[in-house]
């Protein structure tokens, strides 16, 4: 019986230990982030499903949506992505030991200032594209412009985690920071999709928009705080 029950406690400690390395082998890889990359981009799709189900509870579609209708689908919309943005942040840290709260080095003042002329660049497209200041152009009333800048700044969110997601997709997969893996994913991913869903032109300035917002996390080191504040501000802007 002693000698059964030592083979029995021999055997549970070499699958034990066989459980382990496995866990020990088992290591994030780029494709680990690329999916991150596309959870984070396909969040965005989320609206569209909304547009496509909204006007059928609602009644009405969206082409005739009066300021009610169209802040409550703002609103939808904020919590919809705000519950994406936070699954993401949770889900990485979780499963893939990759914590974004922590990317909080301090950009040095260079990055700081070419992040600030990156920045003017990007607003004064956006102020041609628009042909005039953008928060102007878009006035119309002061519940509408509350709801639409509270829905841009969940939409930041969500650029913000694509463009970290792809960059470091694009370091551990080229082994080589400093460049705007970031912003390239956006551009190939959100830029695209609009001139799918907006047009050429529209798609053309988004891709634009996003090697530069891209560039702007690289500049600040990608500390995720600071990026967010500045990409979030040129977003509206």
């Amino acid at each position: 019986m002693d000698e059964l029950l030592a083979n029995e406690g021999e055997l549970n400690w070499r699958v034990r230990a066989m459980g382990n390395t496995g866990m020990a082998e088992k290591k994030v890889g780029a494709s680990d982030y690329l999916s991150l990359a596309l959870y984070a981009f396909a969040g965005f799709g989320l609206e569209v499903v909304l547009l496509m189900v909204l006007p059928l509870i609602l009644g009405v579609k969206s082409s005739e949506y009066t300021l009610l209708h169209q802040c409550i689908h703002w609103g939808i919309t904020c919590l919809l992505w705000g519950s994406m943005a936070l699954f993401l942040i949770r889900l990485s840290k979780r499963k893939y030991d990759f914590d974004m709260m922590k990317l909080n080095a301090e950009p040095k003042a260079r990055g700081w200032l070419l992040a600030i002329v990156v920045s003017v660049i990007a607003i004064a497209a956006t102020t041609i594209v628009w042909e005039g200041f953008k928060p102007v152009q878009e006035y119309k009333d002061a519940v509408r412009f509350v709801f639409q800048n509270v829905y841009y700044l969940f939409e930041a969110a969500l650029i913000l985690l694509t463009i970290a997601f792809g960059q470091k997709f694009g370091e551990t997969l080229f082994k080589r920071d400093g460049l705007p893996y970031g912003g390239m994913f956006l551009a190939l991913t959100w830029g695209l999709i609009h001139i799918l869903l907006q047009g050429g032109a529209t798609g053309i300035y988004a891709f634009f928009m996003s090697i530069l917002y891209g560039t702007i996390y690289i500049m600040l080191r990608k500390n995720v705080r600071y990026s967010y504040v500045l990409i979030a501000v040129v977003f509206i802007l």
